[in-house]
């Protein structure tokens, strides 16, 4: 005869055997199948006891809520995701400024390199193609505090001409003798705003940027 204790054990190993797959996680209608044949195949002469009944029903009674919470949560996470959408769809047709350190190379022509100053002081950009390998490095001199631009001529330190396609570069000071990456910038006009794994996106000047690098917002 199977006693109450060992009884849960032995029915959970049986159901298990049988499903190739078993949950790794036990729902309601497991725990209360289990429950129940407990009850079921229980030793008369021992049963379970009101104290042992009452907290296995409470112990049901919490896995039902907290699946219930589980719904109800990921219910008011799609809603707050499809009001998000809404909100970021207000973007379209704005200025924005975002940050960024990607250029495009065409024929010879790159786009400019902008970044914003908040005091005097030298600077310094580097160049990276798509493997990373740094391809050209310039010292700009010492700048006045405020936006700059700068713009490559497509040629590499050597003055070899670089094939076209994207960029990446770096603007940096040093201070105190420690490398300072000053971030660069981007803006125009918001075309579109795009929705990829809950991600934002916006599509300025044909290039698209994680809402999270939008840095200002303005009227046009």
């Amino acid at each position: 005869m199977i006693n109450g204790i060992n009884n849960t054990k032995y029915f959970t190993n049986s159901l298990q055997k049988k499903d190739s797959e078993p949950k790794k996680d036990l729902d309601k209608d497991a725990f209360l199948k289990i429950l129940m044949t407990q009850l079921k195949y229980q030793d008369p002469t021992n049963t379970m006891d009101d104290k042992e009944f009452i907290a296995q029903m409470s112990q049901l009674s919490s896995t039902e809520q907290i699946m219930n919470m589980s719904k109800s949560f990921q219910k008011m996470v799609s809603s707050q995701m499809n009001l998000f959408k809404v909100q970021a769809s207000n973007l379209i047709g704005k200025n924005v400024v975002v940050e960024n350190n990607k250029i495009n190379l065409t024929g010879g022509f790159s786009d400019a390199i902008i970044y914003n100053l908040e005091e005097p002081t030298k600077v310094y950009v580097d160049i990276y193609d798509n493997k990373d390998n740094l391809v050209y490095t310039k010292d700009l001199g010492i700048q006045e505090e405020g936006m700059k631009t700068f713009n490559w001529d497509g040629r590499g330190t050597n003055g070899v001409g670089l094939p076209d396609g994207e960029y990446r570069y770096e603007v940096y000071t040093y201070k105190n003798g420690k490398k300072e990456k000053i971030g660069g910038l981007d803006g125009g006009k918001v075309d579109a705003v795009q929705f990829n794994d809950n991600q934002f996106y916006v599509l300025v000047n044909g290039q698209k940027y994680s809402t999270e690098n939008i840095i200002e917002i303005s009227e046009i």
